[in-house]
């Protein structure tokens, strides 16, 4: 069974790197270069990142493949088929919560190496627990016995099960659907297929324009930082070409916010051209991409245990990971990371 899910990851990964993202530099042939592999779960910072030129001149190649959902990132990085993975912040919390054999920071598989999130604004909010507004739920207590969409595994996954514990409800109180990724999730709740929806905010920003859904908590009630993470194998980072490249990538893309920001017509035209969305969803998508690295500081940790702890109490996970594990800083300076501001009062 293994091999067959490794066999049917490769096929996906050679569908997406040849359909799915240029690469800088040379497909399949790296020139003698370091060649990282990175996935992102959309075709859009790629295109953004070779946009900014942060990335030009640079001594090593980067393959970019589109990969959607954590789920398909986490067996793409176990099965070595990618060097970073793209996932939220809390996918480790779940991962190591759900693992059999106990992480311990010898062992651990994976470690995240990067994250990022925009400035804290209650109307870029990335994350949302939203209702149809058909379904008559003016608070999550009332949404028992209704259908609830999430994906598996990343922060949208942590976004359901702590609106489940604030709301003082389990699994078993509601009918929960997952989906393989956020964007089936968010289709779904778009069209009525469930009631209630735990994910980015952006995805269903037609139905809460329309009326037809409004927000009930998003990621500072629910007090999970909501970075955007790159995540590496513990052998990527032991090997000291992977691990020259991948100073030098970061330090490279600590460049490629102040572009952003400095570029927002030009973002928002490739925001249109490879997410195929609305102006009004471009304008939106601009304003939660922006940011800065995060650094993984005492204070971030603090506030990664908090959400564990969170979805242990409540019933959410079976285990307590020290999450601390999961996250390596060695970048954080190259980076030129920044304190967490923390969710406003």
């Amino acid at each position: 069974m293994k091999k067959l899910l490794i066999s049917l990851l490769t096929a996906v990964l050679v569908t997406a790197g040849l359909t799915g993202c240029s690469a800088f530099g040379s497909e399949g042939d790296s020139g003698g270069k370091t060649k990282l592999t990175i996935s992102y779960q959309d075709t859009a910072f790629p295109a953004l990142i070779k946009a900014s030129g942060v990335l030009d001149g640079a001594d090593f190649d980067v393959e970019w493949v589109n990969l959607t959902g954590p789920a398909a990132n986490l067996q793409a990085l176990y099965s070595g088929a990618i060097d970073l993975g793209h996932m939220g912040d809390t996918s480790l919390t779940i991962e190591q919560a759900n693992a059999k054999t106990e992480w311990t920071a010898d062992n651990a598989p994976l470690e995240i190496v990067a994250g990022w999130r925009n400035p804290y604004s209650e109307e870029y909010s990335p994350l949302v627990t939203a209702v149809r507004t058909s379904a008559g739920i003016d608070d999550l207590s009332q949404a028992k016995g209704h259908t609830w969409g999430y994906n598996f595994g990343g922060y949208n996954h942590a976004q359901y099960l702590v609106s489940l514990v604030k709301a003082g409800l389990s699994e078993q109180d509601i009918k929960p659907t997952q989906f393989a990724d956020g964007a089936t999730s968010a289709a779904a709740f778009n069209n009525g297929e469930v009631d209630v929806y735990s994910g980015a905010h952006g995805a269903i920003l037609s139905s809460l324009t329309s009326g037809d859904a409004k927000i009930l908590l998003d990621d500072s009630d629910t007090d999970i930082p909501a970075l955007n993470v790159w995540t590496a194998r513990k052998d990527v980072l032991a090997d000291d070409d992977k691990n020259a490249a991948l100073k030098d990538f970061f330090s490279r893309m600590s460049g490629y916010w102040a572009w952003h920001d400095d570029h927002p017509d030009e973002v928002k035209d490739i925001l249109k051209k490879q997410l195929k969305v609305d102006d009004a969803r471009a304008d939106f998508e601009f304003q939660v991409r922006r940011g800065q690295f995060q650094a993984f500081d005492d204070d971030l940790i603090t506030r990664e245990q908090a959400v564990a702890q969170s979805l242990f109490d409540g019933g959410a996970i079976a285990k307590l990971p020290d999450v601390g594990i999961g996250f390596d800083p060695r970048y954080n300076e190259v980076q030129k990371a920044v304190p967490d501001a923390g969710a406003p009062e």
